[in-house]
């Protein structure tokens, strides 16, 4: 049987996309989903807000634990201020680091009191149960700025 060089090219290129195919049909899908609560603050200057976060909850496959972020906000844009930033989740059986990705915002009440957060946080890391771990996770939750407290859920589906 003879090839030409285009066809041997086409062939491999073929077999090199079936394994990589396959290697993908392979991941495990994780649905995920945390719950935390705890001490916030957002210490506004001029248009800059710098949102620092701390609590206790519960995440599945990582169990009872820690959340903690900081963020940058830009308060000109009202009534939702977006942000970004890094965080962790911490449990009994491993860590999450995540980042809070452009597109998140918490949309504040007309005194600027009591905001809705919603958004999204990228996976960077993954330790434990969740080692390898990727994907993305939605973010809702409320900060209450007069009484500094906060309350968050993440959900989604990660691979692994």
């Amino acid at each position: 049987m003879i090839f030409s060089t285009a066809g041997l090219v086409a062939l491999v290129a073929l077999s090199l996309g079936i394994t990589a195919a396959g290697a993908a049909g392979n991941a495990k899908v994780i649905t995920f989903t945390a719950q935390y609560s705890g001490k916030a603050t957002a210490k506004v200057t001029d248009n800059v807000a710098d949102i620092s976060a701390s609590g206790t909850g519960k995440a599945a496959l990582i169990g009872a634990g820690k959340v903690s972020g900081t963020a940058k906000g830009d308060t000109s844009a009202q009534p939702c201020v977006p942000f970004t930033g890094p965080g962790t989740m911490t449990g009994t059986s491993g860590t999450i680091a995540f980042k809070v990705i452009a597109g998140s915002s918490a949309c504040g009440d007309e005194q600027g009191n009591v905001f809705s957060v919603s958004g999204k946080a990228s996976v960077v890391k993954a330790t434990g149960k969740l080692a390898k771990a990727k994907g993305t996770l939605k973010i809702t939750g409320v900060y209450d700025r007069g009484a500094g407290t906060f309350t968050v859920k993440f959900s989604g589906k990660l691979t692994q």
